[in-house]
């Protein structure tokens, strides 16, 4: 035990101690726990004034007169948008004869001497339909901007041409919009965000996801490096393959462990600061915290084992592949998985390693559809089991692969490096 704690005391100082470490799993996440309180300033954003001149080729009737009205009208703002980031509109209306020549009122819009060109008319089948040209330097926000409007006007054109009053319609077919609340267990009552919460599965799983690769990564290649450098047979001369297996896996589990802490604290500091705290359950951390090392081993011994038996970075790529290829699954399917974490899909994955760690966490920490305990310490048991036996696997092919030159073994030469006694 003393050799295997010096083990993993030498890989964690390795790793954990060097600048960029340093910089990328500390310095960072302290600069964002200063900047989190200014997020909400930093998001919003004033943007420029919508000035010009704007040229109404009408084809179909008052669409000009209207569009001048429409944009006297406030904007329709996002969930996210306050009124300070409302567009400032300056622009000058021109009405043009309908047999306008196009040609020139484009060669006008693309040198940017007009704003826009809007041209209301009819397709073949009778439909009234607007068109809208724009500058290819344009303002996202105004060309959005610009679409609400010449939508607006064709429709008070529509109700004008009926002799309707157009704002009575308007008030009598209003839609409200509802302002819904949520309600924490201490009942404190806060704005619910829909968008921003659907996301948090996806933040659990992204931390885990991230925090034990980087780790993995950087024990494939120290691996690798200490093999082709030939500082694994001196170490070797001191511990067993298997004290210096077990050395090197806890080590960078100290190493993942310290970034899963940093950039968790970040996640919840910045759910904090939108005051969305109450959505992540005590449960949810819970289930993190216990599926954390399951995936942390599932993922380092593959990668250990790997760094062990190939002597070049470029010689893993072919024998990682498969794992990478499992591990891609839950970035690919997340959406489908948090919208119905109780399907076939979401279960039949939770039980295939080693995506089932990252497949489960967004199941459990899903708000759509409640997934039964039984289900998540089931695939917590399949996984401890999986685990052991991939230790078991992977530390046969560390002890032959660690002292092995030549060429990159196959896959069936790794099978039998396992059966090896």
């Amino acid at each position: 035990m003393r050799r295997t704690l010096t083990v993993a005391a030498r890989e964690f100082r390795h790793t954990a101690l060097t600048k960029g470490f340093i910089i990328g799993a500390i310095g960072v996440p302290a600069l964002m726990f200063a900047v989190i309180p200014l997020i909400p300033k930093l998001m919003r954003s004033t943007p420029p004034p919508l000035e010009g001149r704007i040229v109404v080729v009408d084809r179909v009737g008052r669409v000009a007169e209207s569009l001048q009205a429409a944009l006297a009208e406030p904007p329709e703002r996002q969930p996210w948008e306050t009124q300070d980031e409302d567009v400032d509109v300056r622009l000058t209306v021109e009405a043009a004869a309908p047999d306008a020549s196009i040609d020139g009122l484009r060669s006008q819009v693309a040198d940017e001497s007009l704003r826009a060109l809007l041209i209301a008319d009819r397709s073949e089948e009778g439909a009234e339909q607007v068109e809208l040209l724009v500058p290819s330097t344009g303002n996202p926000r105004h060309t959005r901007r610009l679409e609400e409007v010449g939508r607006k006007a064709l429709v008070r054109a529509r109700v004008a041409r009926q002799g309707q009053d157009y704002g009575q319609l308007q008030e009598l077919m209003k839609s409200e919009r509802v302002r819904t609340s949520r309600i924490s267990p201490q009942g404190e009552q806060a704005t619910e965000r829909t968008e921003l919460r659907a996301l948090v599965p996806m933040g659990f799983m992204l931390l885990l996801w991230v925090t034990i690769f980087t780790s993995a990564n950087y024990l494939l290649t120290s691996t690798i490096e200490e093999k082709s450098s030939r500082v694994m047979e001196v170490l070797l001369s001191a511990t067993s393959p298997m004290e210096l297996l077990t050395g090197k896996l806890l080590g960078q589990a100290g190493v993942s462990l310290v970034m899963l802490l940093m950039y968790g604290g970040v996640g919840l500091a910045g759910l904090g600061a939108l005051t969305m705290l109450d959505v992540v359950r005590l449960s949810d951390l819970l289930w993190l915290a216990a599926w954390f090392p399951v995936a942390y081993f599932m993922v380092a011994v593959i990668m250990a084992g790997v760094g062990s038996a190939v002597n070049d970075l470029r010689d893993a790529q072919s024998l990682v592949g498969p794992a990478l290829m499992a591990l891609m699954v839950p970035m690919v399917l997340w959406l489908p998985i948090v919208e119905n974490p109780n399907g076939a899909l979401a279960v039949i994955f939770s039980f295939i390693p080693p995506a089932s760690p990252f497949v489960t966490v967004l199941r459990l920490t899903a708000v759509t559809d409640p997934v039964p305990a039984w289900q998540g310490l089931l695939a917590l048991a399949v996984a401890i089991l999986c685990t052991l036996a991939m230790l078991w696997a992977g530390a046969r092919i560390f002890r032959v692969g660690a002292l092995m030159q030549g060429k990159t073994p196959t896959p069936r030469e790794l099978l039998r490096w396992i059966r090896v006694r």
